[in-house]
């Protein structure tokens, strides 16, 4: 009777205690808190522009609290909580500058206060000298649109945007790298890249293999540089992933350069040296390993003596894959363009008797590859007269009679372009081909040299051999009807390709400077005939030295003897 007199006497005296505006809320029995604490951590941090996970400091506490900052500089996500908000981000941090953040308990029933304090530092941002821009391109001269896709370099100028003393006669070339204005550069870029990172469009490596290469830049007769980028990846950045070269029109030489580790955009620098002033450079970025590179902000400057000096092979080395010929020979070499890049397509040896092509030398890598597809562009070669040529094109009589138009330098190895493929129908490019023999293990053959394609180039010879008692057939044949002009062209008793390309795929190096340890060659002898299994056999290997010696003719003349007796069919995966 006595508690209960006591409680209400208690509720009574607090609630006129409160109408006087005097007293808190009544605590009553059995609710009043445990001992208030508050623990924060860490103590001091230093403000991460790269990665927003390093900017949190932990509350942990059993009441409200809030959180006031010393500098309006100081951003943070919440100035208040409960027990239940144990986090505080701190969003922004003035550069150069350490500031205080201060999270307190708020008392409610008379407890005394308790404050943590936070110390909150920033780095200045990087002063660098002012430096003679020489090249520069944000790529922002218009914005990117997706319809179906993303355009590609090559499909919209948009991106074209450059200036600096040494811009003006640059030209570009590329392979599967498009132009988005997505995932802009400028989304919390770091302190260093942040007056530079310009937004709206970047540049997106599609695959491993895609490049981008800017060249004929005027350097007059500057020898230090500073090149930097902006480059974003889908993941955690790895160095493996993307290759950075310079050139000076014959030769390319990879240099280093440096990033931080994120997955967001980062200013990506390399300070480098030539050691003789070459006039032009050149600029090439490769996506070597990731699928989802971005670049934006390529800027070229002025810079100090580094020690990473460049010497450049001004060696100017033959083309890898051209036959040793001679002055007489009827040799004429068609060329495309591929992106704004003028191109060599293939080079020729072409026989006026025999109206075909005696070998067919090209080079082959992805960049020839691509979604044009077969163009049936079926025509005379505008480089030969006509009447030396095979009539296997036209609307009418256009076949050799018996026999299928065999290419040489295959249609599917031409597909980046219609211009590149249309060339590969031309009827120089065509022998009288036995259809089983063409669907069958020649068009096997075809796909097994193009799975040996790589970073580097694969060189790659094609021809027909026409040996004792070669047979005979008609062109300009259409069933069993002929065309007047009709006239007889030889039948192959054999065909032959022989290959070469470094043993690594990716050195960068031309042909002319690998030793024979850094090179791998093989042949293929094949003899005409039509019953030829399913089954790839690596039976048809043989090396470029026992081709050279059925034809006459001297292959790869530039590269070590020692290469051209390799037969190794296990080193191309056969």
């Amino acid at each position: 009777m006595k508690k209960t007199f006591a409680y209400a006497l208690l509720v009574l005296t607090a609630l006129y205690s409160c109408e006087e505006g005097k007293q808190e809320e009544p605590v009553l029995p059995g609710t009043t808190p445990d001992e208030i604490y508050l623990n924060v951590s860490p103590h001091a941090l230093t403000f991460d522009e790269t990665d927003a996970s390093k900017n949190i400091i932990t509350v942990s506490t059993n009441t409200n609290w809030k959180a006031t900052v010393d500098n309006s500089e100081l951003k943070i996500n919440r100035t208040e909580g409960t027990s239940e908000d144990t986090s505080i981000s701190i969003t922004e941090a003035p550069e150069g500058k350490t500031c205080k953040l201060t999270i307190s308990t708020i008392p409610a029933n008379g407890e005394k206060t308790i404050s943590k304090e936070v110390s909150i530092s920033r780095a200045a941002a990087v002063v660098t000298p002012d430096r003679t821009i020489i090249y520069n391109n944000d790529f922002d001269k218009e914005t990117a649109v997706k319809n179906t896709y993303w355009p590609y370099l090559d499909q919209f100028d948009g991106w074209k945007n450059a200036n600096g003393t040494g811009s003006g006669a640059e030209t570009y070339d590329q392979m599967s790298v498009s132009v988005r204005s997505d995932w802009t550069s400028d989304y919390a870029p770091p302190a260093d890249y942040r007056p530079y990172a310009s937004g709206k469009n970047n540049i997106y490596f599609n695959k491993a293999g895609s490049f981008v290469s800017i060249n004929n830049i005027n350097i007059a007769q500057e020898k230090d540089f500073i090149l930097q980028f902006g480059s974003s990846e889908n993941k955690i950045f790895d160095y493996d992933d993307l290759k950075v070269e310079i050139g000076n029109g014959t030769s390319w030489v990879e240099i280093d350069y440096s990033r931080n580790l994120t997955n967001s955009w980062a200013l990506t620098t390399s300070m480098f040296s030539l050691q003789n002033s070459s006039g032009t450079l050149s600029i090439r970025l490769t996506a070597t390993g990731a699928t989802q590179m971005r670049i934006d902000d390529i800027r070229l400057t002025d810079g100090e003596p580094s020690e990473q000096i460049i010497v450049f092979d001004n060696t100017v080395y033959p083309l890898a894959e051209l036959p040793a010929y001679e002055n007489d020979d009827y040799v004429i070499t068609h060329y495309g363009t591929l992106g704004s890049q003028r191109v060599r397509n293939y080079t020729m040896l072409f026989d006026k008797e025999k109206h075909a092509a005696l070998w067919v030398a090209y080079p082959l890598h992805s960049c020839y590859r691509g979604n044009s597809g077969r163009t049936e562009a079926w025509a005379a070669d505008p480089l030969i007269e006509m009447l030396y040529q095979a009539k296997v094109y036209g609307e009418t009589f256009c076949y050799y009679k018996d026999y299928s138009r065999g290419h040489q330098i295959p249609s599917a190895d031409r597909t980046a372009t219609d211009e590149l493929n249309s060339q590969t129908f031309y009827a120089s490019n065509m022998t009288p081909q036995n259809g089983d023999f063409n669907g069958g293990i020649w068009a096997s053959l075809e796909g097994k040299i193009r799975e040996n394609m790589c970073q580097d180039t694969l060189y790659v010879v094609t021809g027909c051999y026409f040996g004792n008692g070669y047979t005979t057939t008609y062109d300009g044949y259409y069933g069993n009807n002929a065309d007047p002009a009709s006239k007889i062209c030889p039948v192959p008793t054999h065909y032959f390709k022989v290959v070469l390309r470094t043993r690594s795929g990716n050195s960068g190096k031309a042909v002319g400077q690998c030793g024979s340890d850094e090179l791998k060659a093989i042949g293929f002898w094949l003899e005409h005939r039509n019953d030829y299994p399913q089954t790839f056999s690596t039976e048809y290997c043989k090396s470029v030295e026992y081709i050279e010696q059925q034809t006459g003719f001297t292959f790869f003349p530039s590269v070590p003897k020692e290469v051209k007796k390799q037969c190794t069919p296990s080193d191309w995966v056969l």
